[in-house]
Parts: structure tokens; sequence; C-alpha cells
């Protein structure tokens, strides 16, 4: 696993900004907001690996280069957004060069669970439960089907469940733009589950 490190020549020093009440530094960052970042790249990352460990390393990958990213821009923060949407707005913009280079070809578990739970809110049934394999199946493939504009916000807001306001900043789109993104990946999915329980 890769391992972050600053680059103590450079992205130790101190920013200063009006809006925050405490000096800024690339080590403030790392320690605040690594694990959500990890995560965050990981849960976008794992579409197309092999292999967990091979998820892990591109996600590790992915993180170390937005808080270099981060270091660099630090001195330009200004405050207009929080640093936690700052940093995710970088995030997303290394896994999105990382996704164009390889084509998507399976969605997250996780992805199909919270889905799941945002299009139905009854309990299943023991014979819904009995589909469940298959029903996961045709979920992932109709996810796949899903192309980067709407699975970026779907990971957003149903797996680190980010407020629609903050996937907008970090995704720099109108927030109706996000609702009906959401939107359409949800219809989409839903007409899947329809489709697998009216053909049971």
């Amino acid at each position: 696993m890769t391992t972050l490190q600053a680059d103590t020549s450079h992205e130790s020093r101190l920013t200063f900004h009006s809006t925050l009440p405490y000096p800024l530094s690339i080590e403030t960052l790392v320690r605040e907001y690594a694990s959500y970042i990890q995560r965050l790249t990981l849960t976008i990352l794992d579409d197309g690996c092999t292999s967990p460990l091979e998820a892990q390393a591109e996600a590790d990958d992915a993180t170390q280069d937005t808080f270099l990213a981060a270091s660099r821009a630090l001195a330009t923060f200004r405050g207009d957004a929080s640093l936690k949407t700052w940093l995710t707005t970088i995030a997303v913009n290394q896994c999105r060069g990382r996704l164009r280079k390889r084509k998507s070809r399976q969605r997250l578990q996780k992805i199909i669970s919270h889905l799941q739970s945002a299009i139905s809110n009854a309990p299943p049934t023991p014979e819904e439960s009995a589909l469940e394999a298959d029903t996961h199946r045709r979920l992932w493939a109709a996810v796949d089907t899903l192309d980067e504009k709407h699975r970026l916000p779907v990971v957003m807001r149903y797996v680190h469940e980010l407020p629609i306001p903050e996937i907008a900043a970090a995704l720099g789109l109108p927030e109706g733009t996000i609702h009906s993104r959401l939107n359409h990946a949800r219809a989409r999915l839903k007409e899947e589950l329809v489709g697998i329980h009216g053909n049971s």
C-alpha cells in the first residue's frame, strides 16, 4: 500500500487564509482527510479492477496524487467551498483521469445495496431474498450501462452519503443537474428491478 508522504521542502509551508482560524498545511489536510479520500477513490476506482489488491493499489495512487495536487494548489485555496469539498473535487478529477484509460466492466456491490434501499422501502420477502443473486447480477448489468456522469453522483450520494450541495460543488454542476442525474440512475435501476420481479 502506498504511504502518503509530504515533501517538507515544499508542502509543509503554512498557508494562512482569512476564512480559516488556523494556518493550513498539506500535513493538516492529510491528517484530517486522508481516510475519506482513500475511501472515495477506492469506491470510484474499484470499477473494472480484476482484484481487490489492484483496486487498492490504484486508489492509493489516486489518493497520493490528490494530496500532491492539493499541495501545489494550496496557496490558491480561497475558502469559497469547504476543504472537504475542495479535496473531493481534486480526488474526483484524479479518478476521472484514470477511468478514461480503461473501460468499465463492473460496479461496486455496495452501490447496489444502497440503490436497492433507495428504490424500495419495503423489506424483502423470503421469496424476494431467494432472488437476490439474480437481482444483483441484473442490477450490475444495469449499472454497467450508466455513463460516468450518472455513476459519479450515484457513488458520491449513496455510498459516501454526501449532501447534494457538496456533490454539486465538487463536480462543478448545478444542484438541479445532480438531482436529475440521480433520478435518471434510479429510474434505470428501478426498471431493472421491476423486470426482474415481474418475470419471476
